[in-house]
């Protein structure tokens, strides 16, 4: 017989597999997400969210911070309203605007009530933490873990631009991994780790992505293209005609030697903003004049492809983080 907290929890995983699935599917085909994919699978997300706070019996001031940590992710999906925009009269905007303003109350509400309650329990400084009720401490830590929440939100979007997540898609994949999976109780099937399952998922996929160079040389040495050691674990000779159709960067270009000739040149990184990016038809013409049938491409990789391949050890062994420091006798 499953509990409430297991179907909860295998309801969650299920939304998260099927969302990160077809994201990475569409990522793949047309290297875009549309924002109407990310709000269709925050409707069963966010309902599970607040069906684990009705069976925990979370009070009101944890309903409006959750609330708030919802309106912040929402950002990343219709933006913020503008003083513009608001003066415009625009009721969606205003309704938004509502919606932040109340959150925020939440949160003010919930560090007055939960605040001092949470900060004794995490003092260690006298190494004893003072006794409260059951319920009181359990709303505390809930309501400090909404804030982790909001932490983890936080780091996406600075990730994002700090460009550590380079596409939109990628950010806001990540804002519905943390909304989906907010906590380790909403995994339930692994222990709970150190860092928060978000993050947990986003080294994972990380490493993940750490596997790429190895699959890629192994494609070049069946292809017989594995000679060029400075390319082959990153890189792939393509067909000219074929590389205006693809989802690739173009690493060839043709240029003058210092005693005047024409010779490609195959560099390591894409240069963004170059010709080879601007103009790939006319460095393609330039390749072929030069006698060149194939170039150098790079793939454009969606990181949720990664993501979904690393929900795999997300599921079977936790946290990483966690992992490493047992592995290193540190716990």
């Amino acid at each position: 017989m499953l509990t409430p907290e297991q179907i909860i929890a295998a309801s969650r995983l299920l939304t998260l597999l099927c969302c990160l699935s077809g994201a990475a599917y569409l990522d793949l085909k047309t290297r875009r997400v549309p924002n109407d994919w990310w709000i269709t699978w925050a409707k069963p997300a966010l309902f599970i969210l607040c069906l684990e706070l009705w069976v925990t019996q979370a009070d009101w001031t944890i309903w409006l911070s959750v609330s708030a940590m919802v309106a912040y992710a929402s950002t990343t999906v219709i933006g913020r309203p503008t003083l513009a925009d608001l003066s415009s009269g625009s009721l969606v905007d205003w309704m938004v605007a509502i919606w932040y303003v109340v959150g925020g109350i939440g949160l003010a509400a919930g560090a007055f009530t939960h605040g001092t309650v949470l900060l004794d329990l995490l003092d260690v400084r006298s190494g004893v933490a003072p006794l409260y009720d059951f319920e009181k401490t359990e709303a505390a830590w809930a309501w400090g873990r909404v804030l982790l929440l909001g932490l983890v939100l936080l780091f996406f979007e600075l990730a994002y631009h700090m460009r550590l997540l380079h596409g939109g898609a990628d950010v806001k994949g990540m804002m519905f991994v943390a909304l989906c999976l907010p906590w380790w109780s909403a995994v339930h099937f692994t222990p709970a780790g150190i860092t928060p399952p978000a993050l947990s998922l986003l080294i994972w996929g990380a490493v993940a992505f750490l596997v790429l160079p190895l699959w890629v040389f192994i494609g070049n040495l069946r292809a017989g293209d594995a000679g060029n050691l400075r390319m082959a674990w990153h890189a792939r000779r393509m067909k000219l005609e074929q590389i205006p159709n693809q989802h690739v960067w173009l690493l060839d270009e043709v240029m003058e030697t210092p005693d005047g000739e024409r010779a490609v040149v195959s560099r390591t990184r894409p240069q963004r903003g170059g010709r080879a990016e601007n103009d790939v038809d006319r460095v393609l013409e330039e390749l072929a004049g030069v006698g060149a049938d194939k170039a150098w491409v790079t793939e454009k990789y969606p990181f949720l492809v990664f993501l979904l391949l690393g929900t795999v050890p997300l599921l079977l062994f936790g946290d990483p983080v966690g992992l490493l420091l047992t592995a290193l006798g540190l716990t």
